[in-house]
């Protein structure tokens, strides 16, 4: 009888992140991975799981705390490893660790593949997570349209964020800002943060809005950054309640997918979603 692969922490080794790199490649696309998880490594380094068998690494989990609430990611499993169960059995994993440190909700956003594996372990849909791809070309300039400030100090927004998001993500906004040195975008109002967005490799985000002008001097300052408007598609994800999907369409993106946004436990979680500029990514929220 085949003995279970060994769920066990994921460690920030070079062994291990250059097998979980290869395994989501496989399991997702590429290009590498290795960054993204390097980064919530440093964030959370005892809530990222692996399944090991034979000395491989053949699936992976994680999640990120945020408070009362969790976020479950990068749920992958090596082709040759798929309909063993692996994935329902990591995510249950994840989940019971996350409820075991406080959290009373933990959400994720499921492809169509893998949403059956979160509801049979209880998960319900109650929403969608959009996939915009930004224009190839920076919007038209308006006239004596007022500039977004670049942002120097990545606490300055701390604050704003986590009233928006709903739950403390310090750690992530912070980890991003010194492994990936983004380009950060601010709009203040009254001397205060009313806004802020991370330009990325290949992603707008994260990053929110107090209003729809706020949101769009920040899109516009992105959209004309060079790196924004490279070879490469750069999505942006926001949740289906964004009150920004109208000016996003009018600026030039257009929807490439869409994920279903379930949570497990306390089905309602803090924060003005709807505000939510864009996420950190689909594992993060």
């Amino acid at each position: 009888m085949t003995s279970e692969p060994e769920i066990r922490v994921l460690r920030n080794t070079d062994s291990d992140l250059t097998q979980v790199d290869r395994l989501l490649t496989t399991a997702y696309r590429p290009p590498s991975w290795r960054r993204e998880v390097e980064v919530y490594l440093t964030v959370q380094p005892d809530g990222w799981f692996v399944a090991e068998e034979g000395g491989e690494i053949v699936a992976m989990a994680g999640a990120l705390l945020y408070g009362a609430f969790c976020w479950v990611g990068l749920v992958g499993t090596l082709p040759d490893h798929e309909r063993r169960g692996l994935a329902t059995r990591l995510s249950a994993h994840v989940s019971d660790w996350a409820m075991s440190r406080g959290c009373h909700t933990v959400a994720l956003d499921a492809s169509e593949k893998g949403r059956p594996v979160y509801e049979r372990l209880g998960f319900e849909a109650v929403g969608e997570t959009l996939a915009l791809i930004a224009p190839a070309a920076p919007p038209a300039a308006t006239p004596n349209w007022p500039q977004a400030d670049r942002l120097a100090v990545v606490d300055e927004i701390l604050a704003l964020d986590l009233t928006v998001f709903g739950g403390d993500r310090a750690g992530l906004l912070r980890a991003i800002w010194e492994v990936e040195s983004p380009r950060g975008y601010l709009v203040r109002e009254a001397g205060e943060p009313a806004g802020y967005l991370f330009s990325r490799e290949r992603l707008l985000g994260p990053g929110c809005a107090r209003s729809t002008e706020v949101a769009e001097r920040l899109l516009r300052a992105a959209l004309s950054d060079p790196a924004t408007t490279s070879d490469d598609e750069t999505r942006l994800l926001v949740p289906a309640e964004c009150a920004y999907t109208d000016l996003l369409l009018g600026l030039g993106f257009h929807e490439s997918r869409r994920l279903t946004h379930m949570r497990l436990g306390d089905l309602g979680i803090p924060g003005e979603r709807r505000l939510l500029l864009g996420q950190a990514s689909f594992a993060a929220g």
